[in-house]
């Protein structure tokens, strides 16, 4: 039996808290823009469903804006999670590791 990891395990409790309300990074954002998908990061969007990618992916995230019928897939590292929300300091904790692990192995 393989262990369980530790985003196997956020992954599951995200889940549970779906829809959960979150905002771009700025970078994310300027990046869309660039694609013609715009997204102002002080607009809140919802994260709608969660999915592990794999080592090289991590946790992916489809986001919805309110108003709007239209998807995105996104890195969870793109994205900003109000401080009150329940999962929130673990989503922080995923999302610094996954930022250093991607700096280390480029």
């Amino acid at each position: 039996m393989k262990p369980i990891k530790e985003s196997e395990t956020l992954l599951e409790e995200m889940k549970k808290y779906l829809p959960i309300p979150a905002h771009l990074t700025r970078e994310s954002s300027k990046a869309l823009d660039k694609e013609g998908k715009h997204i102002d990061p002080d607009q809140e969007i919802e994260i709608v469903d969660v999915l592990d990618s794999g080592d090289m992916g991590g946790i992916v995230c489809v986001i919805s804006k309110r108003e709007e019928q239209q998807v995105l897939i996104v890195s969870l590292t793109h994205l900003l999670i109000k401080p009150d929300h329940p999962l929130s300091d673990k989503i922080a904790s995923y999302q610094k590791k996954r930022i250093r692990r991607l700096k280390r192995y480029g």
